[in-house]
């Protein structure tokens, strides 16, 4: 590796696994699977970790997908010069595929391609090929995943069908003079077998056919050919291809082919029936896993996976292993063999008394060999299931210590079928029975409770975990941002692998529920932006302040971890000003259609609980929660609850169902939009956690309408890739809010009449994201950027002053005594103001609501209610609730006493 390389890459493992170097070891590094210390590598060649705990945990990681962007710029870190023209390719095969260059060079050269499409390049590692001229393959090698899956690409035109590819020195005389000639699929799949000592003991040869569907037909003609020109017959051949079902399917196919072609042929799978992991020849190879028992091993599950019989299978797997009964697989059924010690022993004695000439043979044999041609004709083989199925992880919920098993149910002619099982379906026969026949229509399950036992033993040898989160978005504990389809950590984008998760470094991460909220369609290249000028139309500096906060949510976590908290939007209007298409719109652009938001009044408690914790770095979107006073109290939804979501602190307490007195309370981690018609009836504290956005018909025009619609008519698919534009500029973005927030919370702060810190706080980052956001939102002009930043100082000044006021319902209750105590006289017996000093009011609130009712004067809500919010009064300043007072009609009442504003105490002279 080399050093530069080598530096950044031990960097990186001692802060992430906590090594300690030893000579030429790195030691003591925390194992992700066990957690224990036992975790190792070669300091010089730390190509792969592995734990030292082999009989208790035995992991290994491969170093390079754990750091690709170490390993992804290589014509950035070797520049090419006229002595060397193919210094990064040098570099690329020597240091990230593990190749000794000598034998190499001449048979590759480094170009260059440049996609039209996305407007990128890369330099390439190129392979000419054989067959016409100018045929050639080649692998990207400057940030691939830029590209897409595009990671490696033929010339246009590229014909090899039935040719194969061979290292220079590989001639056709040297690979007839081979006593095997190995078939594998990857150019450097060919070159790492190769470059393999034992490989080379065995007097291998190893070719490319460049994909796993070509049957190198003209190639092994001519192989044919030049073994009889020197007189010997035509080596072995052993189809190689790469784990996964096409692999597989092309291996037996190829076997098949070529031996009805009276050719002498085998096959090697790294896994029997090619599952498990992806791993190829050149990961083997970089493991150090190619040694003289490895490439045995790989052998003999090639011969496993081409097994012609079920009882062919079976003997191999018996002859290895010993077991005396076990499962198999074939013909994409699940089935069991057995072998009857007894009924081996009494087939050998009836041979042994024989007197029949044709079994003369047997009685010459070893007693092995023997008992094996016994136990074949012994063998029982019963089907336990007209599928197979394959646990291929255990996924985890870390916050609730709840997990489920993720299972690949397989038929022999329909598609695959993926689902959970959990720990109860998979080790209780009835229960699985169940589960299989639920989710895989027409599977059936017929065997016993020991034969699911031992499956699930065996499937779970190695089991590998997936951490599965509950929420849709951003995790803290990952950095990542999982979105269902796709994946965002550290400015990656992450698709799903084969089994449905996403590996991001060295974690495993995936959705734990199959919805998927968000269907995006990302370019990583193209941004839409072109509804710009239709927001501005349509709404103007409320747009823009609009879509300031919905870009402020994708970082609503970020925001909290530095700043402690993250205020909420109101949006308040009349029936008909735009509200839900402005909303419906910003959904679209983080992939969301046809949704606006939820109703809390038409939810339950465990629905509004799930309904906030099912996002993370995303907004929620609460509507329509104003319904009046009316409104029975049990469907009315309280605002007040949504206080600790400001801080980003759970807003409803779950209870765990295990038996226990665990309960689980999930954090907030989004950010709360409240779209409604009227303002929110909360109390002062929530009040100061809003920054609201009141939307009229004050610029309606034709314009305007046709702007609305066509936002309205935007394509989902046009513009869901915002989200995914904005998060991958993490870093910057955040750098960009920190400076902007520091800048605009110290000019607010200095504001005439601005004198609330918190209202500062919320609308400095507000600020600060349309500033932040511009590094991607580029064509908004610098007057619609300055319109909306005044629009936000406008929005403060307007919450100052609201916060400042009486909550609505107090300012109509004051409204009611100033008419009723207008309406008195001097000979009112009993005046609605029962204080005998004038400084203050002693009211007593059930002579209130008697003397409102006797008027026909509607109380602003219950008097329960109003006896909280009396508590707030500002104008008239709340002093004591239900004080006895020696009222002026010479009784002494219960009253709630407030102090009178319009009072003005005699000056003394």
């Amino acid at each position: 590796m080399q050093p530069d390389i080598l530096r950044d890459v031990l960097s990186r493992l001692k802060s992430d696994f906590g090594f300690k170097e030893k000579g030429r070891f790195l030691q003591e590094g925390k194992c992700p699977a066990c957690d224990k210390r036992e975790l190792f590598t070669w300091s010089d060649k730390p190509f792969v970790l592995r734990c030292g705990r082999e009989n208790n945990c035995g992991e290994t990681i491969q170093v390079k997908p754990l750091y690709p962007e170490i390993f992804d710029d290589w014509s950035k870190r070797h520049k090419r010069t006229p002595e060397n023209p193919h210094a990064a390719a040098d570099a690329y095969l020597q240091h990230a595929r593990g190749f000794d260059l000598q034998g190499l060079r001449g048979c590759y050269t480094q170009e260059s391609y440049h996609d039209r499409e996305l407007n990128l390049s890369t330099a390439t590692v190129r392979f000419p090929l054989p067959g016409a001229a100018n045929t050639y393959w080649e692998r990207l090698i400057d940030q691939p995943a830029r590209f897409g899956k595009k990671k490696a690409r033929f010339a246009f035109g590229s014909k090899y069908t039935g040719l194969w590819w061979t290292m220079p020195a590989h001639t056709a005389e040297v690979l007839a003079q081979a006593k095997e000639v190995w078939i594998a699929e990857g150019i450097f799949d060919a070159i790492a077998l190769n470059q393999s000592p034992a490989f080379r003991d065995r007097g291998a040869v190893a070719v490319s056919t460049l994909s796993c569907n070509n049957y190198p037909g003209t190639a092994i003609d001519a192989l044919r050919v030049a073994a009889a020109s020197i007189g010997r017959s035509t080596p072995r051949l052993i189809f190689a291809y790469d784990v996964g079902k096409a692999g597989v399917r092309y291996t037996r196919e190829f076997v098949k082919k070529a031996r009805e072609a009276n050719l002498d042929c085998g096959a090697a799978q790294v896994r029997v029936d090619g599952e498990g992991d992806k791993l190829d020849w050149n990961d083997l190879h970089q493991a150090g896993e190619l040694s003289a028992d490895h490439l045995a091993d790989y052998l003999w599950n090639g011969d496993v996976t081409i097994a012609a019989s079920a009882t062919e299978k079976a003997m191999l797997v018996y002859k290895k292993e010993r077991y005396a009964s076990f499962p198999l697989t074939f013909a994409g059924k699940q089935l069991w063999a057995n072998f009857s010690i007894e009924r081996i022993n009494q087939i050998q004695t009836a041979w042994m008394e024989s007197e029949d000439p044709e079994l003369a043979h047997i009685k010459d044999l070893s007693p092995q060999a023997r008992w094996d041609l016994a136990a074949e004709e012994a063998i029982d083989i019963d089907e336990l299931a007209n599928c197979t199925f394959r646990t291929l992880y255990f996924q985890r919920d870390p916050n609730i210590e709840e997990g489920n098993y993720y299972l690949r149910v397989d038929f022999p002619k329909r598609a695959s079928i993926k689902a959970t099982f959990s720990g109860s379906a998979c080790t209780t026969n009835g229960e699985f029975k169940k589960r299989l026949a639920s989710i895989a229509p027409g599977a059936q399950w017929t065997g016993s409770q020991f034969q699911i036992d031992r499956l699930m033993q065996r499937q779970w040898s190695h089991i590998r975990m997936v951490e599965a989160i509950q929420h849709t978005g951003y995790s803290i504990e990952h950095g990542a941002w999982i979105l269902g389809d796709r994946a965002v950590h550290r400015g990656r984008v992450y698709e799903p692998n084969d089994e449905d998760f996403f590996v991001l470094g060295k974690q495993n991460v995936k959705l734990r529920t199959t919805e998927r909220i968000l269907r995006m369609t990302y370019d990583p290249d193209k941004l839409d932006l072109s509804w710009i000028g239709a927001l501005d139309t349509a709404y103007g500096p409320k747009g823009i302040v609009t879509l300031a906060f919905w870009v402020l949510s994708f970082f609503a976590d970020h925001i909290r971890r530095e700043q402690d908290s993250l205020a909420f939007l109101e949006m308040t209007g009349l029936p008909g000003t735009g509200k839900t298409t402005l909303l419906e719109f910003l959904w679209k652009l983080a992939g969301r259609a046809n949704y606006e938001g939820f109703d809390p009044t038409k939810a339950t408690n465990a629905g509004i609980a799930r309904t906030l914790g099912q996002v993370g770095n995303l907004p929620v979107v609460l509507i329509e929660g104003d319904r009046n006073q009316d409104t029975p109290h049990g469907r009315r939804f309280e605002w007040d609850e949504l206080k600790t979501a400001y801080n980003g602190r759970a807003v409803r307490t779950r209870a765990i169902a295990n038996g226990g007195m665990e309960t689980f309370e999930p954090p907030f981690r989004g950010a709360i939009v409240i779209a409604q018609n009227d303002s929110v009836d909360a109390s002062p504290a929530l009040r100061e956690r809003i920054m609201a956005i009141h939307f009229d018909k004050s610029r309606f025009s034709a314009e305007g309408k046709a702007a609305g619609e066509a936002l309205a008519r935007t394509d989902v698919e046009a513009v869901s890739g915002f989200l995914i534009h904005i998060v991958r500029r993490e870093d910057a973005i955040l750098a960009a809010y920190r400076d902007a927030f520091r800048r605009h919370e110290a000019a607010m702060g200095k504001h005439k009449g601005i004198r609330n810190g918190r209202l500062v706080k919320n609308h400095a980052q507000l600020a600060a994201m349309l500033d932040a956001m511009l590094l991607v939102v580029t064509n908004l002009s610098a007057r619609q950027v300055a319109d909306a930043q005044a629009f936000i100082l406008t929005m403060l000044e307007e919450r100052q002053r609201a916060v400042e006021s009486d909550h609505p319902h107090v300012e109509l209750f004051w409204e009611r005594f100033d008419h009723i105590q207008s309406l008195e006289t001097q000979a009112t017996e009993r005046p609605i103001d029962l204080s005998r000093a004038r400084e203050v009011h002693a009211i007593h609130l059930g002579s209130f609501e008697q003397r409102c009712a006797d008027l026909r004067l509607q109380l602003p809500c219950t008097i329960l209610e109003l006896k909280k919010l009396l508590k707030t009064s500002k104008r008239r300043k709340f002093e004591a609730a239900s004080r006895p007072t020696n009222a002026i009609t010479g009784k002494t009442v219960n009253c709630w006493i407030f102090r009178n504003p319009d009072h003005q105490p005699a000056t003394k002279n």
